[in-house]
This record gives structure tokens, sequence and C-alpha cells, in this order.
């Protein structure tokens, strides 16, 4: 039987990184994530520019060509900021705002159309924003739960884990069995 204990919300840490794989994202240029919380921007530095209007009229701009040649490009200080992400990658861009628990807590994620899943987005913002709970079992293994699942009991949280309910005895942070 496995025991799972969630853990006291003040002592959960992670690293974003290692939880969510964004690397994968950051590094193709297809996801930026800009905005109000803690004025942290995760993503290419060119983009980041381009999203908050720190380009200015005289900027130009490497831009890579399919073939592997690259150009200048001036970007303009006052663009339509899709045109110039789309300038600087050859894709169509996308925004959405992933939000925490208050109302301060909230950052914009821009993400290139077709390559980043509305579930993706989902997941960062979860990790990003503190919306997790983490488990541990009795080895000390931790598993990390979108409290959006947490909330709905037992059967969701084995289902989101891939356990058997039947195997499976999960406890909250106050030591109550959750059913």
């Amino acid at each position: 039987m496995l025991k799972l204990t969630q853990v006291d919300p003040s002592n959960v840490w992670y690293e974003f990184e290692d939880e969510t794989g964004i690397e994968y994202e950051l590094n193709n240029n297809t996801i930026v994530i800009t905005g109000n919380r803690d004025f942290k921007d995760i993503g290419d530095s060119d983009l980041i520019k381009v999203i908050k209007g720190d380009y200015y009229d005289d900027d130009e701009v490497f831009i890579e060509e399919p073939d592997g040649s690259c150009r200048e490009e001036t970007i303009g200080y006052e663009y339509d900021t899709y045109e110039e992400l789309k300038k600087l990658t050859g894709k169509e861009w996308d925004q959405t705002t992933i939000k925490g628990y208050s109302q301060g807590d909230w950052q914009d994620v821009y993400f290139v159309k077709g390559e980043v899943s509305a579930d993706r987005i989902e997941e960062i913002e979860n990790f990003y924003m503190g919306k997790v709970s983490e488990f541990r079992d009795e080895d000390a293994c931790y598993y990390y739960v979108p409290d959006d699942v947490v909330w709905k009991g037992k059967k969701a949280i084995c289902e989101y884990l891939d356990l058997k309910p039947e195997d499976t005895i999960i406890f909250n942070e106050k030591d109550e069995e959750i059913e």
C-alpha cells in the first residue's frame, strides 16, 4: 500500500525549469513569459525587448533566414508586437495571461501558435504560479499535483499520478485522510 502525505504548502520547494522542462520551448524561441510577477522575464532577450517595447527606431537585429543566411531588419518603436515577433522568428505568435491566487500575481505568456498547446500553458501556469501541491511517500519521493486536481480528491490525484486508488492512501498536510 502506497502512503502519500501532502507537504505543508509553506514548505513546498521545486525548481520551475526542472519540473516543467520549459528549456525546450525557451531554446526554440516558442514561449516568452513576461509581466508583473517579481518583474521576472523568461525567454530570449530580443523577444522580451519586442514584447516590452524596448526596441527603438534605430534598433536593428539579425534575422536568420530558412537557408541559414542572415539579414538585418529594423525593429520599429511603434509597431505591432506580433508582427515584430514574427520578423524575429518567422512564426505566428499569440498571447495569454497566466494568474496566481492573488489579483496582482500574473504574467503574460507569448507563445508560437501551433507549437505550444493550451495544456502546456496550463502546466506552466500551475508550476510558475505555485498552484501545485507536493506529496511525499515513505521513501521521500516527491509527487507534484496541480491544486485543482487535489481539490477533487483521492480519485483525481491517483488518476493524475497514474496510481490505483485501491492501492493508495493519501493524507493532507493536517494528517487527515483524503477521500
